[in-house]
């Protein structure tokens, strides 16, 4: 890190997101965070940094940390989540209109 370069401590007490790029995100999810179920209207790759998620859908349930293959959710597809630790992740929109995003396949 150069020298005299501004960093700066992000939130944990809350949830948080923060807008990297278009269509990049870094979110915290504080343990025990829930997101009752809903749909994005675009693919989504999430890629978890830290902790632990619990990502599930009417067909499975899965739990993502950082050890794990990113997780890509089809648009549209109604998911619920819950952080079981204190949770730092990228959420990537994949395919959208601006440009098409590369999915690679990951390890199951």
């Amino acid at each position: 890190m150069p020298v005299g370069a501004d960093v700066r401590t992000l939130s944990t007490e809350h949830r948080a997101v923060y807008r990297l790029a278009p269509g990049l995100l870094l979110v915290f999810k504080p343990r025990g965070h829930r997101e009752d179920a809903h749909a994005h209207p675009h693919r989504q790759r999430l890629r978890i940094l830290r902790g632990a998620l619990l990502v599930r859908t009417a067909r499975s349930a899965v739990t993502l940390d950082a050890s794990s293959a990113p997780f890509t959710l089809t648009a549209r597809r109604r998911h619920a989540t819950e952080a079981l630790a204190d949770t730092w992740l990228v959420a990537e929109t994949a395919g959208s209109a601006r440009r098409r995003l590369p999915l690679r396949r990951g390890r199951s």
